[in-house]
């Protein structure tokens, strides 16, 4: 009876404890935001385990890595437990400041990467990032842009909240008010099919619109299957190349896991175009493994 009444008190206390952690875990996030609302500089560091050079004025990656850690880590992880496999290699474009392949480079989960990130704010980051956890040995960086034509003129337009938010543009107008004061080298994806061994390789893609041009521009790998993170625009399926990559995906894959949801499931790629209508739009994107 006083054994039962003991452990039935050691179970009262774990169960405060968790919720008394949780929510000082919470009251912390709180503060570390309001934290980072405050910052005057124009760079912060982010150091817990992973070390994150940040940009004070970036409302969104920079922040949510501040806050909760490295921003789309999460998306490796849940793509990886769907997957079911070992991932060794890993393609990150448009990389950003690194918060997406440094983690499971540094934690052991990925053997090698490419990342590639063509703004110069966001690329000098990555490779200060890359050298700070010390995995410059198992990532090559490139400042390019990933499309399918590589004779475009294009312009780029700078988001001042969120330097997550650098879009491209085909130059079809002399008088855009897009910035057009440097040059871009472009580079099809299918340039590093050779590079991995695709039954081990995971692609991730987060380019802000242009992601037509850069799946047209890794045919070679949707044909082989190898699996992709994709960050799709909600206005993908009115670009006109959208019918042909839907197309070529259907053809190659047979699920589809929305990774904004707490608990992605495999949902049937012949329903592509639904997720464009049902998916929580409160947000401009939405993450999917492919």
């Amino acid at each position: 009876m006083i054994k039962k009444i003991y452990i039935k008190l050691i179970n009262i206390l774990v169960i405060n404890v968790i919720k008394i952690l949780i929510f000082l875990k919470k009251k912390i996030r709180r503060i570390r935001k309001i934290e980072f609302e405050y910052f005057s500089k124009k760079y912060t560091l982010y150091s817990d385990k992973y070390f994150f050079i940040l940009f004070g004025k970036d409302k969104y990656v920079s922040r949510e890595t501040f806050v909760n850690g490295p921003n789309d880590y999460h998306l490796f992880k849940k793509s990886k437990i769907i997957l079911n496999r070992k991932i060794k290699y890993l393609i990150d474009v448009g990389a950003n400041i690194g918060t997406f392949c440094i983690p499971p480079i540094k934690d052991g989960m990925v053997d090698e990467c490419i990342a590639i990130e063509p703004v110069k704010r966001a690329y000098d980051i990555l490779n200060t990032n890359i050298i700070l956890n010390d995995v410059g040995k198992k990532i090559i960086t490139y400042d390019c842009v990933i499309s399918n034509n590589k004779s475009e003129d294009l312009l780029l337009s700078f988001n001042k909240n969120n330097y997550g938010d650098n879009k491209f543009k085909v130059n079809s107008n002399k008088k855009s008010s897009f910035n057009k004061k440097d040059k871009f080298q472009i580079l099809k994806l299918n340039y590093f099919i050779k590079r991995f061994d695709l039954k081990h390789l995971l692609i991730k893609i987060d380019v802000q619109g242009f992601e037509d041009k850069v799946l047209i521009s890794g045919s070679k790998f949707i044909s082989k299957k190898v699996p992709l993170i994709v960050e799709f625009d909600f206005d993908f399926l009115k670009n006109k190349k959208s019918k042909r990559i839907v197309k070529l995906l259907k053809k190659n894959y047979n699920y589809l896991s929305i990774l904004d949801n707490k608990d992605p499931k495999k949902e049937n790629i012949e329903n592509f175009e639904n997720f464009f209508n049902k998916t929580e739009k409160s947000l401009e994107h939405f993450n999917c493994l492919i």
